[in-house]
């Protein structure tokens, strides 16, 4: 659910599924996009996640004989893959948005 959602601003709060060979469970998953004009031709696209341990994912952990640790490096992980193949999608839709608004 978008918490800010302005033409340049949009932070978005949820809790998600996160899933390993263990099975699965929920993380607070904290997204904000930003877009800043550097001039005419370019506009810088920041992309920030900040992923939280929810009680279920502490209790998850804990039965699996997995560290924190272990957990913040997976989900590092998985942030990343999805990071990398979501952010251009996002950046080409914004930009679709913004020539039909020219």
């Amino acid at each position: 659910m978008a918490e800010v959602k302005e033409p340049a601003l949009c932070r978005m709060v949820s809790i998600s599924d996160t899933i390993n060979n263990d099975g699965r469970t929920k993380v607070k998953v904290e997204r904000t996009l930003s877009a800043r004009k550097i001039d005419d031709q370019t506009t810088e696209y920041p992309n920030y996640i900040r992923a939280s341990a929810t009680d279920e994912f502490i209790a998850f952990i804990q039965e699996h004989g997995i560290t924190l640790e272990q957990a913040a490096a997976g989900r590092q992980i998985a942030s990343d893959a999805h990071n990398q193949e979501e952010t251009p999608n996002f950046a080409a839709s914004i930009e679709r948005h913004a020539l039909t608004q020219a």
